[in-house]
């Protein structure tokens, strides 16, 4: 008999010839019309072959059943029990397996074998919630850039609560749609963190200059979100800011100088307790007093409602209706006017609204210069297509 025979080859075969004749038995099974006892034969064959030394033959068989929902499946659930070698095949390309079955599987297996699994085509939504659980890093890495997996918000962010310090699964959180404010803002934050403490920003700065860094940084993440965001997620994300303490003084003067008048109207809002449209209505025509009492019950201090009532005054005499941010432009101005204007009041405890401003005009003036190149480029761009 046929199966007699190979079975006595690769008893003493070498490993190469033995991986191809391996090989061949399981394209034969899946392929070749055989008779029942063939079958039956082809079956012994390939069940002994499970226990075979060599890592090759085993991998050949795997690579050779993988695709096939008609593969013998105990050989397909022994294959997927091997080394990550022989496994990995299997893991990423079996339809034989139940979600129930990956979910074990990814949860018992390897970090090679959860990221085979997480390579899979058309992954269900219920696999990719338990990887999001259980899975390694890679991992949920292999997930995310899984464009035919099915995964469902919550285990996104499980993702972003489990793995937000892991660069590699951060900037694969950063680069999906569906990633909401709150949770972008955290990945952000993270990253800028990891920036700071990056030996080449450290190197010859002082601590102060550190911290100085870290604050920047944390507030330029702020305002980039903000200036994106639609109405209600502006609204939301403010409502978050204030509960992570992250809405103050410094980050409302800096959203002003920004022209970031949207952001300043929810902050004030929120902190002063005023819905949104009866807010932008007192800022278009109330009294300095009215104003000032608003600024107050916000709780901002008394040493920088000049500044943001010459904000206000500004923001009217070009006919802002605090529905828009104004233009980069708008806002150097506005910056060098408070500049020309104010006395020296302090910001807080460690810093004058002066200072403040005086180094904040130059990231505002470049501000304003990127966006004019790319402006320019935008308009060169239409006019040669």
């Amino acid at each position: 008999m046929v199966i007699n025979e190979f079975l006595k080859w690769v008893e003493t075969a070498p490993d190469g010839p033995r991986a191809e004749a391996a090989g061949a038995l399981a394209r034969a099974w899946l392929h070749s019309e055989l008779s029942y006892e063939e079958r039956k034969g082809a079956t012994v064959a390939l069940t002994l072959l499970l226990d075979d030394p060599s890592i090759d033959v085993r991998k050949s068989l795997a690579e050779n059943l993988a695709r096939s929902a008609e593969a013998p499946p105990h050989i397909i659930r022994g294959l997927a029990g091997d080394v990550d070698e022989v496994a990995e095949p299997i893991l990423r390309r079996s339809p034989i397996f139940s979600d129930t079955e990956l979910v074990d599987l990814a949860a018992e297996g390897s970090e090679r074998a959860q990221v085979a699994i997480a390579q899979r085509p058309y992954l269900s939504a219920a696999v990719a919630a338990a990887l999001a659980e259980v899975g390694e890093a890679p991992a949920c890495a292999a997930l995310l850039d899984n464009t035919s997996a099915t995964v469902i918000q919550s285990a996104v962010t499980r993702i972003a609560d489990r793995f937000a310090d892991h660069p590699i699964v951060r900037e694969r959180l950063l680069q999906r749609d569906d990633i909401c404010i709150r949770m972008r803002h955290k990945l952000l934050l993270k990253l800028a963190v990891s920036l700071e403490n990056n030996p080449l920003v450290q190197t010859g700065l002082s601590e102060r200059a550190r911290g100085k860094f870290a604050t920047e940084s944390g507030d330029k993440v702020i305002l980039k979100l903000a200036s994106k965001a639609d109405e209600e997620q502006l609204a939301d994300f403010v409502g978050y800011l204030r509960e992570e303490a992250h809405l103050n003084t410094r980050l409302l003067l800096r959203a002003v100088c920004c022209g970031q008048l949207r952001l300043f109207v929810h902050a004030l809002s929120v902190l002063g307790n005023v819905p949104v449209k009866r807010l932008r209505e007192t800022l278009q025509t109330v009294r300095p007093a009215v104003l000032r009492a608003l600024l107050r019950k916000a709780g901002l201090p008394l040493r920088s409602h000049q500044a943001f009532l010459m904000t206000i005054d500004l923001a009217r005499q070009v006919q802002a209706d605090f529905t828009r941010d104004l233009h980069i432009e708008q806002a150097r101005m506005l910056t060098e006017y408070l500049l020309e204007e104010l006395q020296d009041d302090s910001l807080d405890g460690n810093d004058d609204i002066v200072a403040f401003l005086r180094n904040f005009s130059v990231d505002v003036a470049r501000q304003e210069a990127r966006a004019f190149m790319r402006e320019t480029s935008t308009t060169k761009a239409l006019a040669a297509a």
